[in-house]
């Protein structure tokens, strides 16, 4: 494939795609609410191939709104980028889920509240990778865990950055959102792979339904 080409998918091939993003997000989701003890709620995720320069306009989200936001880069068999964003209040009720009441106050966050959402971040990207692997044999792993906070556009900036235009023409997006309703707690869920990635997903998961 050659720099800015575009791919061209049959309906067939986006509902394995899809099927496939859903299902890894489902384990994610469902890593989420053993970490928590909770009762998780994930609408059905959104799956879309869309163009890199899209990608800001396209993610479902208030650009400048302050949240938090857990990144991590994907490598092996398949790249790209993860990020979970919480708005601030949301990331606090997290922590307090996760570790039971501390010293965080808004806008302040300690050492081991930073540590808990780290843990969350790698053990749901973690996950949804696992089901990927199974699904599909490809071996993927997280990077290290980066945690910022700022408004949403700078986060998905920064954390996007890394797809460039003139290596890949089309993405593959998840989009996810879970809930716990009790705390009234929520968050959003990104997973970009590129072109190639995309293709060798595909390749994979088709070679095992054959």
């Amino acid at each position: 494939m050659g720099k800015g080409d575009k791919i061209k998918f049959t309906d067939v091939e986006k509902d394995i795609l899809c099927e496939i993003g859903n299902m890894c997000a489902g384990n994610a989701t469902t890593a989420l609410a053993q970490i928590l003890g909770k009762r998780i709620e994930l609408e059905l995720p959104s799956v879309n191939i869309i163009s890199v320069d899209k990608l800001p306009k396209f993610l479902k989200v208030d650009p400048e709104e302050t949240i938090v936001g857990i990144h991590l880069q994907i490598w092996g068999g398949a790249r790209g980028n993860a990020l979970m964003i919480f708005p601030v209040k949301d990331s606090y009720l997290l922590i307090d889920l996760l570790i039971g009441p501390l010293s965080e106050r808004v806008g302040v966050l300690t050492e081991i509240g930073i540590s808990a959402l780290k843990e969350v971040g790698n053990i749901v990207v973690g996950s949804y990778l696992s089901a990927l692997s199974a699904f599909t044999g490809i071996s993927a792993f997280p990077s290290t865990v980066t945690l910022t906070s700022g408004a949403v556009k700078s986060l998905i900036t920064l954390a996007f950055s890394g797809l460039k235009k003139e290596e890949c023409e089309e993405i593959f997006l998840v989009e996810a959102y879970f809930s716990e309703r009790k705390k009234d707690l929520s968050g959003k869920f990104f997973i970009v792979f590129d072109a190639e990635s995309i293709l060798e997903i595909l390749k994979k998961a088709k070679s095992m339904i054959d």
